[in-house]
């Protein structure tokens, strides 16, 4: 195998040229030594080898598209048809996530295979190598069409490839989990999916911020809700579910990871056999009635979103206020 035709070389020099015409370029490289100030982003960049940077996805975010173009354009062993070889690259995903458009090669084309592909021009933009003109007609003849792919790929990623799905497709693969399974637990009232997603343990707990209020209002009880739980006799058995309903699921991990970090490092809470905290993101009302009987009850703040509680139907469940939760 020849790999003499890298596919980022042969875009560079070839597609972004004419693209740039109607797209503004931005080909600005990170530092990757840089030290994020901020400890959550710090903890993910000593994590990942200094590949987490907050400045990038902040680019991803505010951009419409994305160039995810990755490995080598060879030839087929079999057919002597073009393909592309180890093409995934990080950018694809991470610009899939962060719902800006995703360019890369035709899959069907180049022979890239995946568990669920990708529809071209409605989940990204594959460009036909032999015809690159051709793409950057139809955006400049269609410039909405960027918009509807940019939302419909981020679905289908989120649909297929984020942490449940991928994990049930591989428990499928070795036989421990099948979509009639996955069919009938719904059916009794309890989502495998779901559970999985949540983490669920003995004890279920569950908070409904009100993001909607000043910073320092949620932080404030948010902190004090993740304090107790973390100092419980019982955390070991515990799974904290915060509500994210009036913001992204994005920035509640993050000012959850932020309130978490800011408590190890100032009081030297022990977590290492602590309670688990997950972010519930938007739930269907079915899948609410299904969570329901896994929950032993929630924590009172004082900053709440009481449309989300009444929405969610949790109205009824057993309410605890924090000054007492530690006797419990």
């Amino acid at each position: 195998m020849i790999l003499d035709r890298p596919l980022r070389k042969i875009v560079w020099e070839h597609f972004v040229p004419l693209i740039k015409n109607i797209l503004p370029l931005d080909d600005t490289v990170d530092n990757f030594d840089q030290t994020p100030s901020d400890s959550y982003h710090y903890l993910q960049w000593k994590q990942t080898g200094q590949r987490h940077n907050p400045s990038y996805y902040q680019r991803l975010k505010e951009s419409a598209a994305c160039a995810g173009f990755g490995g080598c354009v060879t030839s087929s062993y079999f057919t002597g048809e073009p393909i592309v070889e180890w093409w995934d690259s990080w950018r694809f995903w991470e610009s899939l996530a962060a719902g800006c458009v995703t360019f890369h090669v035709d899959f069907d084309k180049y022979g890239v295979k995946l568990p669920v592909m990708p529809e071209n021009w409605r989940h990204y933009i594959g460009i036909d190598l032999d015809n690159m003109q051709d793409t950057v007609d139809r955006i400049a003849d269609d410039p909405g069409i960027l918009e509807k792919i940019s939302m419909e790929g981020r679905q289908w990623a989120i649909e297929n490839y984020a942490p449940v799905p991928t994990v049930l497709r591989f428990l499928e693969m070795l036989g421990f989990y099948t979509p009639q399974m996955g069919k009938y637990q719904e059916n009794e009232g309890g989502s495998a999916a779901l559970a999985l997603s949540m983490k669920l343990r003995g004890i279920n707990l569950i908070v409904f911020p009100d993001w909607t209020k000043p910073e320092e209002s949620w932080v404030v009880d948010i902190e004090r809700v993740v304090r107790a739980i973390a100092t419980h006799p019982n955390k070991s058995k515990m799974t904290l579910l915060v509500d994210s309903s009036n913001i992204s699921e994005e920035d509640a991990n993050l000012a959850l990871s932020g309130v978490a970090m800011n408590l190890l490092m100032e009081e030297d809470l022990d977590v290492s056999d602590g309670p688990q905290i997950s972010v519930i993101g938007q739930l269907s009302k079915i899948q609410w009635e299904a969570l329901m009987p896994r929950i032993h009850g929630r924590v009172v703040l004082e900053n709440e979103n009481r449309d989300a509680i009444a929405a969610a139907g949790y109205e009824e469940i057993p309410s605890y206020l924090l000054d007492c939760f530690t006797n419990i």
